[in-house]
């Protein structure tokens, strides 16, 4: 699966691990091999990247990286040939309700983490792929995204995603 556009985001959070393994080389290697000529990152408030190191993704490896803080996301959704995100319930929405591969990656730093319950009952139910910032470039790299479930919006699914969400936050 070529994956040409790449959109990454942190919603809200701070989350500076994920963008820093996403201009590291071994996933800047693993997206070209895959094709990737766009990376866009929504950076939240996380440290953006500097200036000097996307001239440098972009001669390097010949990957744009775009970058911003906030702003409505639902073109960058549309146009992605894949999101990879943190394992917010708003992210893992966006991912599922719009049809796109997607890859989670859960915040370990966070103390309570409600995200990796999260991730992993959607990864099992093969609807999105999971992983720690460790393992972000073998994931990219040798994952079938290809092979996960669409999700249908049918209402029974949206009350299992409900049910699950309460479930996670009563614990």
């Amino acid at each position: 699966m070529h994956l040409k556009v790449v959109y990454v985001t942190v919603g809200t959070t701070k989350f500076d691990a994920l963008l820093k393994v996403m201009t590291s080389d071994p996933v800047l290697c693993a997206l070209k091999d895959r094709k990737c000529r766009k990376l866009v990152l929504q950076h939240g408030n996380s440290t953006p990247v500097g200036e000097t190191q996307l001239k440098l993704i972009s001669r390097n490896y010949m990957i744009e990286v775009e970058q911003y803080k906030f702003r409505p996301n639902a073109e960058d959704i549309r146009t992605a040939d894949m999101i990879i995100g943190h394992a917010g319930a708003g992210t893992c929405m966006d991912i599922l309700n719009n049809g796109k591969p997607g890859l989670i990656v859960v915040n370990d730093e966070l103390m309570d983490n409600h995200q990796l319950e999260l991730a992993r009952q959607l990864a099992t139910e093969q609807y999105l792929y999971y992983c720690k910032v460790s393992e972000v470039a073998d994931s990219v790299a040798n994952l079938d995204f290809g092979a996960l479930k669409p999700y249908e919006k049918a209402t029974e699914n949206m009350q299992k995603f409900v049910d699950a969400l309460n479930e996670l936050m009563t614990h």
